[in-house]
This record gives C-alpha cells, structure tokens and sequence, in this order.
C-alpha cells in the first residue's frame, strides 16, 4: 500500500532529475510571480518580509524541540504559481530597511538558522519600551523608505497617471473589542503603511481604537473618522464607527455582552457596505461565537454567516498560506455528526469548489489535489472502515478519468508527517480539526482563513480572540497583515480571470 501511496503522490507531475532542480532565490520568486500575472502589487519573500517582525509575543504555540532547529523544507519545494501562494508569496508587500532588522533576532540570516531562543529573553518586555530603545519615531524612516518603493511597484508614485481611487478598498471589521482583534489591525495598519497597496476603512469605533493606540504606544499616526463609506479618504486609514460608544468603556480579556453586540454591529455595517459594491473586499477580526449570539446572528461563525447574508448555500472553508492549504468537507461539524456528512456528493461539491477557487482566485490552471481518508490509515484496505472504499476511492477514480489531477485517500498522519502536501496545490481534509491541526502547526503565523465559494471576498486570520494575552500588547499581527494581502490578491486576481472568461464567451 506504501507503493501505490507513492506511486499516487507523483502522479500526474514528473519528479526532476538529482541536479536539475532550480534554486529559488527570493528574487527568482518574484520575477515568476510577475511573469505569470501582471499584478500592479508588489511583495517581498517570506524572509525579507519578516526580519522586521518583533520575537513571538505569546498568542502562537511555541515550536517543539529544538528552537535553533529551523524547519525543514522539502527538497523540491512548493509549487510556484502566479499568485504567490504556495512557494512565492504574493510580490505586493514593501521592502524594509534591513539595518531596521538588526533590532530583533530574524530568520534565517546569511543561510543561519535564527536563533529563537535568543529572541525570547525580552518577548515579554512592553512594546512601546522596545521601541523607545530602537529610537521610537526612527522606526519611520523604514516604512518612509518602503513608501516610495511601494510608489515604483505599484504604479501609484508620480506620474503614474493613477489616482487613489483606483486602489481596492478594503474592509476591516472590528470583531470582539475585549480581544486582541483591534490590536493587530492597529499594528497591521500603524504610519497608514498599506496606503499605497490598499484603502483600510475599519469598520469598528474611534474611542476603542483611540484606546488601545495608547495601551500599544501606536499615537504618532493619525485616523480618519467618518460616519460612512462615502466620507472615506484614500490618504489616510478609516474608522467608521459603528455603534453609540461614548460611555462605553473596554474591558480587555473579559467576555462581555456589549462586546459581542458592538462585534454584530461592526459585521452588519461592513456587510451592508460589501452587498452595495462598496468594498472590494472584506477582512473579518476574531469575534466570540458566544457572547456575539442574538436574534440577528444564530450562526456558529462568520463563514455561516456571510452565507446566509449572499445566499450561498455550500461554500468552502479554505486555510491558506504561502506553503500550504487545506480545505475541509465538514466545517463547523460537531465531531459526532461528521460521518453522516461525509457522502459523496459533499466530497464532490467541495472538489468543486476547491477546484474553481484556485483556478480563479488563486491563479492556478491545473490544480493538484491531495484528498484524505476519514478513518486511521485512510481505512486500512476496510479493516478500519469502509467509507474510502465505498465512497472516496471511486470518486477520484472517476475525477481522474475526467482529467481532473485528484489524488488520495491518504492517511493524513502520514501525509502531514512526511510533507507530502509540499506535491499539492491544495489538501482536501474530511472534518475541521483533521485539517487544522496540522495547517496551525505548520503555517499558524501566516496562515489565513478564506472563504471560498462566495460571490465575495472575505478573509479572516486564522487565530481567535486570545483573551489570555489581549490588551497586553502581546498580540503578533503577521496572521492579520497575511489576510489584508490575501484579500487584495485574491480580488485583484479574481477580477482578471472573470474579464478574461466572459471575454472568451463572447
């Protein structure tokens, strides 16, 4: 079985010869990013864009093992496609002063692996003292520099002959206050960095925001308030406020009912906004699933949510990243429910589903599929059940036959633990936590959540309210700052595939 596993997961793509596999060098990455989509937007690798991230700050689990023991890649690496994802991240982010980077430990430098553990003495110490160390309003100067840059990538700088209100406007929704939701959209967006990529409007309240800018020493840059969508400005980052907040008081780290009804609020006016063509796109911060619960929201997340709202009936929760993504076939599915869900034609609307959104949101022209089985081992050739036998099997089989390159069941203990999925452009899961699990352990700082299936952009990060560390200025807003980027791909890359399939229909 271990043969034909393998025989599977080769399939469809020949395997280069010891010695002719191309090396994929940061730049290497991003000249193939633009040779495959003439994207207006540009965005260093993974390594330039994170040697400026400040260390881990307590709402991601910590790497077992050894921290010097950087993580192993696959010796053909990911695929590479025109949208960045997986293998070459999406070339729309601004480069950054790497002298800016001496500060904090990074990764790997000059082919080092980084020292994590060095980087932890001071994970703890408040923001704002780590950066009054660094200078305080030097930290400027970089993200100044990264401007302009972002000006010659983007086509924005002067006479480029495009105004601002070209760029996509993206929405923000607050989520639960009392979480860390409004600090790493704050963090995300500090000094109004994504300007020249996007127009910010958080859908949420000045008074809170105003708040937690001075528990994160984030004061020296400056807000638009506005009371609509109308009022917004393309030079500045948008609040609009959306609920009476004037003796209204955060309480960070409690669970509170006021916060899930402003949480509601925020989600209502933003998707008001979307439904009229307002936003190209929407990003949404951790909400409660509990204290959100009301007569207008009945719903065990926003992805149910937005459903209902686009009468969507079947969509597909998507978690991407730069080097891998997972669908699943039964989402928020109460584990005991989860093998009445899994019949054939759920399989095969989530195929299709999967297979659609990387062909138009991601770019990808002939996807790869890996599918996993249900029971331990992928069943065990119907020793530990039956349902990749009787369902799963014959299903792909006749994908195949159609031309559809679908692959599996495999074992996901396996698939995961060998880095199979590095073979795929994506990884069909049959329930929630059997692809979770491992998408959060390998991607958790970057990973985002996308819902595909809509006739909407939305995506979300993919940690939730972390009460643990909220208001603590803790919070690593690389997970929300992944999802702004998505969202701006995923609509630009959309809109060029729809135009150029209704301009092949005519």
């Amino acid at each position: 079985m271990e043969q034909r596993q393998s025989d599977e997961l080769n399939d469809g793509r020949p395997e280069p010869t010891p010695g002719t596999q191309p090396v994929h060098t940061p730049q290497d990455q991003t000249e193939s990013a633009t040779a495959a989509r003439q994207i207006t937007i540009s965005q260093p690798n993974k390594e330039d864009r994170r040697e400026n991230r400040p260390p881990n700050r307590g709402n991601r689990p910590e790497r077992e093992g050894n921290p010097n023991q950087p993580r192993q890649q696959s010796p053909n690496g990911p695929r590479q496609n025109g949208t960045g994802q997986p293998g070459n991240r999406p070339a729309n982010r601004p480069e950054r002063d790497p002298a800016s980077a001496e500060a904090t430990p990074g990764p790997k430098q000059g082919g080092q692996p980084n020292n994590r553990q060095g980087g932890r003495d001071n994970r703890n110490e408040p923001r704002n003292d780590r950066d009054r160390n660094n200078g305080g309003r030097e930290r400027e100067a970089p993200l100044r520099e990264a401007d302009d840059q972002a000006d010659r990538d983007t086509g924005l700088g002067e006479g480029a002959g495009r105004s601002r209100d070209e760029r996509l406007v993206i929405g923000i929704s607050l989520g639960d206050y009392n979480g860390i939701g409004p600090e790493v959209i704050l963090k995300a967006l500090q000094y109004n960095r994504l300007q020249k990529l996007c127009t910010p409007v958080i859908y949420g309240s000045m008074r809170v925001l105003n708040r937690y800018r001075n528990l994160i020493d984030l004061k020296d840059w400056n807000l638009n308030g506005t009371q609509t969508i109308g009022q917004i400005s393309h030079k500045l980052t948008n609040v609009i406020t959306c609920w009476p907040d004037q003796n209204q008081d955060i309480q960070p780290g409690q669970v509170t009912p006021e916060a899930g009804q402003a949480a509601l609020a925020c989600l209502q006016r933003a998707v008001d906004d979307l439904k009229a063509g307002k936003l190209d796109a929407l990003v949404t911060a951790p909400i409660n699933k509990y204290n959100i619960q009301s007569e207008e929201f009945k719903f065990p997340g926003h992805t149910e949510y937005l459903a209902e709202q686009f009468g969507v009936q079947d969509n597909l929760m998507f978690m991407v990243s730069p080097t891998l993504r997972v669908g699943v076939v039964t989402g928020h599915v109460p584990l005991g429910r989860v093998r009445q869900n899994v019949t054939r034609d759920r399989i095969a609307q989530k195929l299709t589903l999967m297979m659609r959104s990387l062909k138009q949101d991601f770019g990808i022209d002939k996807p790869k599929i890996a599918v996993l089985g249900l029971n331990p081992h992928a069943g065990e050739e119907g020793l530990l059940g039956n349902e990749e036998q009787d369902i799963i099997k014959p299903l792909l089989a006749e994908w195949r036959n159609k031309g559809q390159l679908v692959f599996g069941p495999y074992p996901a203990d396996g698939f995961f633990g060998t880095r199979s999925y590095t073979k795929f452009d994506a990884v069909l899961a049959m329930y929630h936590d059997q692809g979770l699990i491992p998408f959060k352990a390998i991607a958790f700082e970057e990973g985002v959540n996308f819902t595909a299936g809509m006739p909407v952009v939305r995506t979300s990060p993919d940690h939730g309210t972390a009460y643990d560390i909220a208001g603590k200025n803790l919070a690593d807003e690389t997970s929300m700052l992944q999802a702004i980027y998505t969202a701006i791909d995923v609509a630009r890359q959309r809109k060029e595939f729809l135009e150029l399939e209704a301009g092949a229909l005519k």
